[in-house]
């Protein structure tokens, strides 16, 4: 049924952020000023009270975002979301990660507990102190319930568990049953010679293709069976013989899926055991990814490393209650499950559980079904035992060592100190196992690849001062070939690390205003080696002609009001999709609007290879009687056609900007159409594309709407804390009516940044707003 709204009602249930309020649970008084952004800088006396009154802050912003993690995380979703929510839960139930968080929170340590308790109870002051719920509560006609402490632990793992690598390897067995083994390992040459590692900073690497062939032919004989069924980031640290204040700078932007409200919260916490500002999950405590407090700033990308497995499970035909683990037959754990659905049936659902881990694809009645391991949920997992040791660190090695108890995601972290030590170390856990783990799902019944512990923490990649005086990191190679142990195989293009490198390897006094530029770099290498390759062509229609004409002017940058920009984009999508149809056949649709880290990822990585294979001749995917010459007539003569057809016969009104934009929608707009108007932020254009440092990558299914993109961007000045900035795609609040609910927005768009507020005496004389909390 739908609800209206007016934008009064919006505004009505915002919270209230200022006054005195008196809270059960308070040791002692806090108080919360929240900058011209409504970015909250919390000031408390005893780290319990910090982080109560951080869970206060969160909810205060976000309660709704919140609850929606967590119902996701639980496979509620349905609950808020309706019918449109029961496949999302049907895989997350799956996944039990409720019953995961629960063995997390009892193997914690003391302090990370009472870290978990205090700001639920926080969480939980403000549900029961607040006039207003959020909006959203109205329309799905429900109230939060409360905050335990282990819910925070499950909307941090529901933020990380689809980032890993299942999906890549249940597509890559469906490769091998469509093509065969030897084709499909053609389709994953692996990282190109020439990219460039990130250790050692400033090296290419120079090691040997991947060649799948053996692993695949061996795991083919196993998926007879089988039913048929990107994101990135970038960060840099600067040591300081390359700045102008002589100290490290350390700046980054993640990239993910542009959510409404922001995945990234920013909040300032302090206290007398700490003073950190940066980024957190709303639903979390503490600053996983991105921080500093007074002596060490950090920050993270996606490492793309290997942790999660599937496991083939032979089922006893005759009674699939049981499967099969080195020749005996062993129970398998069931829980019947039921999913509540708000306007429908519920729906009811058996949880089945192996050794291995839960059964996420197939039905054991058939004989087989695939069960998921993943070290985040394989045994109990003490992750966020590194959050306050992190947020404490007074230097470099306190730092690192803080890191020692993550398990997952595996990062890319750099770090720096104020007595100018930088450093980079891949932070979390990678099992050891056999070669075929890596590829394909594989055999559980035999004992064969089981895993045998994981890489140690003194063994994991890390480097300290290197001599470049820089470490980059955009989910490029961490290492070469002569690494002991396997990290992953497949690691996105060396092209963003390729820019950022060339723009650090000869700079000198460097400042944030610096860094801030290099997030605005547009340069896209494949584009620039493209056009030589397409000025050549032979064409004669005028039009395609004129395209010509103008990639031979263009540079390679992707501005929002290039023509050339669009053509060559365009182009490229004709070219990759030519190429790949008659090899992929039925599998075309997946490979091009499936899963994001399966099929689509793939071609994703192939696409990025298109400009080498031509330079090289090499023929190994041309179909038969076909010239890279006649592949790319072919493709830029459809492609003119196609932004002729949309934009008209005026090339000039091609411009790349004019299709590439965003497309924020609320979680709700989906169930409640007929309130997107209200709910939905602004779209925006942008430049760049996937393979810029200013990442801005696009749905295929939506050709140019950006998917996946810059969802905070950010710069720590260890000369100056107060010359740090940052910035986000929306704003510090999730209330739709709420002036902060997309005010950074247009600042974002242009790829410039906000100043940090860190000084309490200036944040104090500048605060919009003042909150204080007492017992």
């Amino acid at each position: 049924m739908e609800r209206s709204l007016t934008r009064e009602d919006l505004r009505a249930s915002l919270p209230v952020t200022q006054g005195t309020l008196s809270l059960e649970g308070l040791e002692a008084e806090v108080n919360i000023y929240r900058d011209s952004l409504g970015i909250p800088h919390i000031h408390a006396r005893t780290v319990h009270d910090a982080f109560f009154a951080q869970g206060f802050a969160h909810a205060q912003d976000r309660l709704w975002h919140m609850d929606s993690d967590r119902h996701r995380a639980y496979g509620r979703w349905a609950e808020f979301a309706g019918p449109a929510g029961v496949e999302e839960d049907l895989v997350m139930r799956r996944f039990r990660l409720a019953a995961s968080v629960q063995a997390d929170y009892a193997v914690l340590n003391e302090e990370t507990r009472a870290m978990l308790e205090a700001y639920a109870a926080g969480v939980n002051a403000f549900i029961q102190t607040t006039p207003h719920l959020p909006i959203e509560y109205r329309l799905v006609e429900s109230a939060p319930e409360p905050w335990q402490p282990w819910d925070s632990l499950a909307v941090f793992k529901v933020r990380h568990i689809l980032m890993g690598v299942w999906q890549a390897k249940l597509w890559r067995a469906q490769l091998v049953r469509h093509l065969g083994p030897e084709m499909t390992a053609k389709l994953f040459p692996g990282y190109p010679q020439g990219d460039p590692l990130i250790i050692p900073p400033g090296i290419d690497y120079t090691g040997p293709l991947t060649d799948g062939q053996a692993e695949l032919t061996t795991g083919a004989a196993f998926l007879a069976w089988l039913p048929e069924e990107e994101g990135g980031s970038n960060n840099w640290v600067v040591a300081g013989n390359k700045t102008a204040s002589g100290r490290p700078l350390l700046a980054g932007d993640p990239h993910r899926t542009l959510d409404t409200p922001n995945v990234y919260y920013q909040n300032h916490l302090a206290c007398p055991d700490f003073d950190v500002i940066g980024f957190s999950f709303p639903g979390v405590p503490g600053f996983p990814h991105f921080g500093h407090n007074r002596y060490v700033a950090w920050g993270v990308t996606h490492t793309g490393a290997d942790y999660q497995d599937l496991y083939i499970e032979r089922f006893d035909p005759a009674n699939p209650q049981y499967y099969e683990f080195q020749g005996a037959w062993h129970p398998a754990e069931r829980y019947p499950e039921v999913i509540t659905v708000r306007g429908g049936a519920p729906v009811e659902i058996e949880v089945i559980v192996t050794r291995h881990g839960p059964v996420v694809l197939g039905q054991p009645e058939s004989g087989y079904a695939l069960a998921f391991r993943y070290t985040a949920t394989a045994e109990p997992n003490p992750c966020l035992n590194a959050l306050l040791p992190m947020m404490r660190a007074s230097s470099a090695d306190a730092f690192e060592e803080a890191l020692r108890p993550w398990v997952d995601p595996v990062n890319n972290i750099v770090y720096a100190d104020v007595q100018g030590n930088i450093g980079y170390r891949t932070r979390g856990q990678v099992p050891i196992r056999p070669s075929l783990n890596a590829w394909l799902p594989v055999p559980g019944w035999s004992g064969e690849y089981e895993w045998q512990g994981v890489i140690p923490f003194a063994e994991m990649p890390a480097i300290r001062n290197p001599d470049s005086g820089f470490v980059v990191t955009a989910n490029n190679r961490v290492v070469d070939e002569r690494y002991p142990y396997y990290i992953a195989f497949d690691f996105a293009p060396g092209f963003r690390a390729r820019r950022i490198t060339e723009r650090l390897q000869t700079a000198t006094g460097l400042r944030s205003e610096d860094m801030a530029a290099i997030h605005a770099d547009r340069i896209s290498l494949p584009g620039r080696a493209f056009v030589p390759l397409l000025t050549r062509l032979r064409l004669s229609d005028p039009l395609a002609v004129q395209a010509q004409e103008e990639l031979s002017r263009w540079d390679g940058s992707m501005e929002p009001d290039s023509v050339a920009a669009l053509i060559y984009t365009a182009f490229r999508e004709c070219l990759i999709r030519n190429l790949m149809r008659p090899i992929l056949g039925p599998l075309e649709r997946e490979a091009f609007q499936g899963a994001p880290r399966g099929g689509v990822a793939h071609m994703a990585r192939l696409r990025a290879r298109l400009h080498t294979m031509i330079q090289q001749d090499d023929r190994t995917l041309l179909p038969a009687g076909e010239t890279w010459e006649t592949m790319m007539e072919r493709a830029f003569t459809q492609a003119i056609a196609d932004l002729r057809e949309r934009l008209g016969e005026d090339m000039q009104a091609w411009q790349w900007g004019r299709l590439h934009k965003t497309a924020p929608q609320h979680p709700l707009s989906t169930s409640f159409p007929a309130l997107s108007p209200l709910l939905d932020p602004p779209a925006v254009s942008m430049g760049g594309d996937g393979d810029t440092v200013q990442a801005a990558a696009f749905s295929n299914q939506e050709p140019y709407l950006i998917s996946v993109t810059s969802v905070a961007r950010y710069v720590f000045d260890l000369g100056d804390w107060n010359r740090s900035a940052w910035v986000v795609p929306l704003g510090s609040s999730g209330h739709p009516g709420s002036p902060h609910y997309a005010d950074q927005v247009e600042r974002w768009r242009r790829v410039e940044l906000f100043p940090m507020l860190y000084d309490w005496t200036q944040i104090a004389a500048q605060a919009e707003s003042h909150q204080r909390l007492q017992p």
